[in-house]
């Protein structure tokens, strides 16, 4: 469970609240997903979900965490989570120890069971490849948070939607007990009913909706 209460995020040496967040609860293996236009502060409160806060920022209040408070992160542009010139399945397991047969299990998982795929660089894989290598990446990590900040922005609608499926089922086809919470943040309202999440809309660096799962869009 994390739990944001009284939290603030200002840039130092400022009272003004770039990010101010009264109450939010979090469950493990609960989806999330965030909206908002640019600017409202979308990555901000992914940034304190995640509890990783860029130089120059002060959170105050209470951020709470029950158990292990490790992320995994699935970035806009799967290659930004990657080394361009490392091949691939030698890649994931020198990162995150996983033997290569746990490796191999898990990018057949999210749909990379070529082996010439594995062997190769990311620099040479398409960018719905390198995100699918990405989300492997951080179900490999075996954190029990994974925050995605625009994953889908840079693709297709079809790919997109692959995309949503592959983080879904990889997810939930974790090896830990409890699937990791998936917290998502996104411009496009496809997403949030796709994943069947709760959604959390950001204004003015406030949560001004928190819509349960399966009232999306009604």
């Amino acid at each position: 469970m994390l739990t944001l209460s009284d939290a603030h995020v200002r840039a130092d040496g400022s009272a003004t609240s770039l990010l101010r967040v009264d109450r939010l609860e979090i469950a493990p293996g609960e989806r999330v997903v965030v909206t908002g236009a640019s600017g409202s502060g979308k990555t901000l409160l992914l940034s304190v979900i995640a509890g990783r806060l860029r130089p120059g920022l002060t959170l105050s209040g209470s951020r709470r965490v029950t158990g292990v408070d490790r992320v995994g992160v699935v970035p806009q542009r799967g290659i930004d989570a990657l080394h361009p010139l490392v091949r691939l399945e030698r890649q994931l397991s020198a990162v995150t120890g996983a033997s290569r047969a746990r490796v191999s299990t898990v990018l057949a998982r999210v749909g990379l069971n070529d082996a010439r795929v594995a062997r190769r660089r990311p620099a040479e894989l398409s960018g719905g490849q390198a995100q699918r290598a990405a989300i492997a990446l951080a179900v490999l990590t075996d954190a029990p948070w994974v925050i995605a900040d625009e994953p889908t922005s840079a693709l297709d609608p079809r790919t997109r939607d692959e995309v949503l499926a592959v983080l879904a089922g990889a997810l939930s086809a974790s090896a830990s007990a409890t699937p990791p919470a998936l917290v998502v943040s996104t411009h496009d309202p496809v997403v949030a009913a796709t994943l069947d999440a709760r959604r959390l809309e950001v204004a003015g660096g406030c949560i001004v909706r928190d819509v349960p799962a399966g009232k999306v869009g009604r």
